[in-house]
Formats: C-alpha cells, structure tokens, sequence
C-alpha cells in the first residue's frame, strides 16, 4: 500500500497507507449505487442496525479539535487519556511493531517513530462494559489529515492493541450493532491530495470480544 502521496504546494511525502482504486475490491455497480458512498455515514449505520445483537457502542466527546469526527454519545466512556496514557499506547504500538488483534500496520510504528507528536486521542467508546480507547495517527507531513487509528483495550492492566484501521483522510465512527465504520479517500493518478476522486467505507463489528472486517464499499465520482 506504499506509494508517494502529492500534497500540491506541500511538496511529494511517502504515505505508507495510501491506497489507490485500483487496489481497492470492486463492489458491484449495483451495491456501490445502493450504498452512495457520498451520503452520510450515519446512513449507513440505520443500514446496518438491523443486523445483529446490539452491542451498545457509544462514544464520549471530547474537545473540538479531535482529529476524528464522531456522532456525539448517548452516554459517558469516561476520559480519552484514561486507563491508559499515550506513552503507554505508544510503547504498545512500537512493541507489537504495528501489530492488533484485526489489522497489521507495520508502517504505523515507523510513522511514531519519527514523530512526536503526531499521535493524539480521540473520542472514546464502549462495547458492553468494556471500554475502548482510540488514537489518531497523523501525517508528518500534514498534520490535518489522519492516516491511522487505533482502538485500544484494557487486559491485566496493559493495553491491548483490537484493530488498527489505515488509510486515507481516515474517520473511525461508532455506529449501531457493535460496528465500527471506517471511511477513507480513495486517489486515482492526478488527484489533487485536497481532492480525492471516490471513497471507501469499510465495516468492522465486535463478535466474541473481537472486530471483524466486513464489506469495503467504494464509490468513485461519476459511478451510478
């Protein structure tokens, strides 16, 4: 998934999750139309809220300035920086070497590694009793944009990396049914980095204490 990533005015930076249509699945061009990527994601979830047991995900707000656009919470998950720190998660991240129960991102460990400050919290949320932390990776070179994030679990009192999405001007959201939503921007050759020509929503849900992927849903502009 490596590739050089053109950032217009900001000069040509090596992304080690951008992704291109071209490696992305192909869905059908009858579920692309039925799912209409360019609607809002919370479409999506009322799709999905009809499918299996509810597993009460909800997510805490935070400041305004959370890299990470989540719906806003029926209830509390507590602090994002709580039970554990971001030197803890850090240390988790470089120990694993990028490595979670669903999902393997080396590059990630590679990207903190060089980058203080490009790790950040945000909103967290709940499955059940159990909480869930989340981290943001962002670019090094444009710090705006996400291009990793991290769900992070308690077990004996150390963290435990669940999944680490990549991808894209990433969003991670917590939707109905114990599923977690995660959409990225999806660049054919030429594509400005303001303007990406499609989008990728990809579905995770909590089964047996775990995420599973699900479906990735692409749509690229002019599709129908």
């Amino acid at each position: 998934m490596d590739s050089l990533h053109g950032t217009g005015e900001n000069g040509s930076v090596t992304l080690p999750f951008r992704r291109t249509s071209e490696e992305a699945p192909r869905p059908l061009k009858t579920l692309v139309a039925a799912f209409l990527m360019a609607a809002s994601l919370l479409v999506l979830s009322l799709v999905l809220s009809s499918c299996g047991p509810d597993e009460g995900l909800r997510v805490e707000p935070v400041d305004d300035t959370s890299p990470t656009a989540f719906e806003q919470p029926s209830g509390s998950a507590g602090p994002p920086d709580e039970p554990f720190s971001l030197k803890q998660i850090r240390k988790a991240i470089e120990r694993s070497s990028g490595k979670a129960v669903t999902g393997n991102a080396p590059e990630t460990e590679t990207v903190i590694a060089g980058c203080s400050d490009c790790l950040a919290f945000a909103k967290p949320f709940t499955g059940g009793d159990q909480k869930f932390q989340v981290v943001t990776v962002a670019n090094p070179k444009q710090r705006s944009e996400t291009i990793a994030a991290v769900v992070v679990s308690a077990d004996d009192d150390e963290p435990k990396l669940e999944l680490i999405a990549t991808g894209n001007q990433l969003t991670l959201t917590p939707g109905r049914n114990g599923t977690l939503v995660v959409q990225e921007a999806m660049y054919v050759d030429g594509d400005d980095s303001c303007c990406p020509s499609g989008w990728s929503v990809q579905v995770f849900r909590l089964h047996d204490g775990r995420f599973e992927s699900g479906q990735r849903f692409t749509r690229l502009n002019g599709e129908t």
